[in-house]
């Protein structure tokens, strides 16, 4: 690879001219290589990691997720060293349990209500029956140690009411159902302040 100026007497060039050569940005860089044919051997393997990537896709779009939810999966993507989008995170989490032979249980549309200075209720969608969902809570995005069981509320609505909490304090939580290593979902991680005293 390569790196030039004013690439074909113009400031920027992408593609490949003829199939010699390719420009290309890198790293905010202008870049040139060879171009190489992509290989793509359609290996059963392949085939079977391309069938999770569908599955988790059709999972993202057909789940519901509100706009609540897209902000929490990408504060839980920004956890990571690595950037990336909340849809990246998802499908990550997602992919990784199809590798284990897991179930993706769906859960979606978090909606916090009745915040007060020492607690909030919290409510998921998710199919009545089953597996509970678990909220696991605490005052630091990386250390959600505290664990509250959501109760069925009928008609595919769970709920958990938090209280006993500090007044005026940003709480931070996450979603999660089942457990990896079997039928699993979990959601981003959402902030909540109580109400000052």
């Amino acid at each position: 690879m390569a790196k030039v100026t004013a690439p074909l007497f113009s400031f920027t060039a992408r593609g490949k001219l003829a199939d010699s050569i390719v420009f290309f940005p890198w790293k905010g860089i202008a870049a040139v290589r060879t171009y190489v044919v992509p290989s793509n051997p359609n290996s059963q393997n392949q085939q079977t990691q391309r069938g999770y990537l569908s599955d988790a896709v059709a999972e993202w779009h057909d789940a519901g997720y509100s706009a609540g939810d897209n902000v929490a999966w990408n504060t839980f993507a920004g956890l990571m060293k690595q950037a990336m989008s909340g849809f990246n995170r998802f499908c990550r989490e997602f992919i990784k349990e199809a590798i284990l032979g897991n179930t993706w249980t769906s859960i979606h549309d978090c909606v916090i209500s009745a915040v007060t200075d020492d607690g909030f209720t919290v409510n998921v969608t998710k199919v009545s029956g089953g597996d509970a969902p678990h909220l696991f809570y605490g005052t630091s995005k990386t250390a959600l140690l505290t664990d509250e069981a959501m109760a069925d509320q009928t008609g595919n609505d769970w709920e958990v009411a938090l209280s006993g909490l500090a007044p005026d304090t940003m709480y931070y939580f996450t979603i999660k159902v089942g457990a990896s290593g079997s039928d699993y979902g979990c959601l981003g991680v959402y902030a909540q302040r109580t109400a000052a005293s």
